[in-house]
């Protein structure tokens, strides 16, 4: 038996199985780039733009060709990033900048960017082909979360149609204040519509200059907009989960899957967590919530607790908010939500692994235990992963744009985390940015919606085939 040729073979079979793995994440990729590519020639458009300045009574950093009474590239490149990766940053003022067609297309970019660039492409080749082959299964069941590949057709069918039921019902109620309080009928349809795509989508742009701060104390606006970005937030495999245990009333929570466990505790904990921390950094604070009553101080709370995670809104000038409120503010962006769905961030899933990892080590526990279920070892590693390429990137972004600009640590951090994390909270900076700044936020925006781990595999060379492993030994750690 000719060993050498048994070996050449194995090796070869796993370098195949390794590269089909890494086809979703490749494709996800040139998808998500292709759209923005597509966005920002049509953004460029005049007909995309209204002829307004990007900010009114500000200056705004702006570079490249545009056509006549277009946007500039530099502008389409930022916007279009920006919406189809659902962050909400910008570099001009949506309200004003651009036309009603403009606004369209950020609304399409949004719903691309948030339903998922795969379940789209899913969607077309169901409308044209009539039916998925097993490559096109593989990479819509990698883009949704889905655990088998059987029912990735009707997986992609039920995203959309929640995603969209969604949005259409908690239009209603902010459909509803926008007529209340004077806006026409059309502009307050086409207002409340942008605005629950941006929510569900966890994208953060706004049809108002102040983004929600002129809504802030109205619940028909602020409840259903956290409402949209909580359940955006969750990941379509728990929405799934959910409708799947309302169809079978005898399902008992202890049967969910461990991820919904996950995503549920983690949201509700840090929702609570934000709001009463928030609630008392800015309780007092004349600048953000002093005017306001106790009800109205409340709302706001809760709004700025949720939006963090990751859309992007604000009820408050996030300006004027403490340095204390910034930090607990950071920290929400740069963990986000659930996994597979609208929001960005490390995901919570990912934070508690690594949480529950400290902790078992600490007690010098054999394994990983997570609300009755043991954490596989590969699950440690990829938690790991994701933790120390995202923080890599949010440190070495954040030194390149501090030599890049006048502004300070704080201001630099709040803004490269609220990039990675796709949030699109501002401290008023991003504008004034010089373009090479720009770029590098329009990176961490890409990054942080594809993940750094998609990135990582796409940027690999060559997967790693080695079929032996060198002698174990132990370095001292700590």
């Amino acid at each position: 038996m000719n060993l050498d040729r048994f070996d050449a073979s194995s090796r070869e079979k796993e370098r195949k199985r390794l590269s089909n793995e890494f086809q979703p994440a490749r494709a996800s990729v040139i998808a998500l780039a292709l759209v923005i590519a597509a966005g920002t020639a049509l953004l460029m458009l005049p007909a995309a733009r209204s002829g307004a300045a990007p900010w009114q009574g500000s200056e705004a950093v702006t570079a490249g060709p545009a056509l006549p009474g277009g946007a500039p590239l530099s502008v389409a490149v930022f916007t279009a990033t920006s919406a189809t990766c659902v962050t909400g940053l910008i570099v001009a003022d949506t309200a004003t900048y651009w036309s009603t067609f403009g606004q369209v297309i950020l609304t399409v970019l949004m719903e691309i960017g948030g339903l998922g660039t795969m379940t789209f492409g899913a969607l077309m080749a169901l409308v044209v082909a009539k039916r998925l082959n097993l490559k096109q299964r593989i990479v819509i069941a990698s883009a949704t979360g889905a655990v088998t590949l059987r029912d990735v057709r009707g997986v992609a069918h039920r995203i959309v149609r929640y995603g969209l039921s969604f949005q259409a019902v908690l239009a209603i109620p902010i459909f509803i204040d926008l007529i209340r309080s004077g806006e026409p009928f059309d502009r307050a349809l086409g207002h409340s519509i942008f605005l629950s795509v941006s929510a569900f989508n966890n994208a953060g742009f706004s049809v108002y200059s102040d983004s929600l701060m002129s809504k802030a104390t109205s619940p028909l606006v602020i409840i259903p907009v956290s409402l949209l970005i909580i359940i955006g937030g969750l990941g379509f495999p728990v929405l799934l989960e959910f409708r799947r245990a309302l169809s079978d009333r005898t399902r008992a929570l202890v049967h969910w899957s461990l991820n919904t466990r996950l995503v549920i505790f983690a949201t509700s904990f840090l929702i609570l967590f934000g709001w009463i921390c928030i609630g008392f950094l800015e309780w007092n604070n004349q600048r953000t919530l002093g005017g306001m009553n106790a009800a109205e101080k409340l709302l706001v709370t809760f709004f700025t607790a949720v939006s963090p995670r990751t859309a992007g809104f604000n009820a408050m000038d996030i300006s004027q908010q403490s340095d204390v409120t910034w930090v607990v503010t950071e920290l929400f962006m740069f963990v986000g939500a659930g996994p597979a769905g609208t929001a960005g961030g490390v995901k919570v899933t990912t934070a508690l692994v690594l949480i529950f990892m400290v902790i078992t080590e600490i007690r010098a526990g054999r394994s990983v235990h997570l609300f009755g279920a043991r954490v596989g070892r590969s699950v440690h590693r990829q938690a790991t992963t994701v933790l120390v390429l995202s923080f890599s990137l949010v440190i070495a972004s954040t030194v390149l744009i501090l030599g890049l600009t006048p502004y300070s640590l704080d201001r630099v951090l709040f803004e490269v985390v609220s990039a990675m994390g796709t949030v699109g909270l501002s401290t008023g900076i991003t504008q004034t940015l010089p373009i090479s700044a720009q770029v590098i936020l329009c990176t961490l925006m890409f990054f942080g919606r594809v993940g750094p781990v998609t990135i990582a595999a796409v940027l690999a060379v060559k997967p790693d085939t080695r079929l032996w492993e060198l002698p174990k030994e132990r370095p001292l750690i700590g």
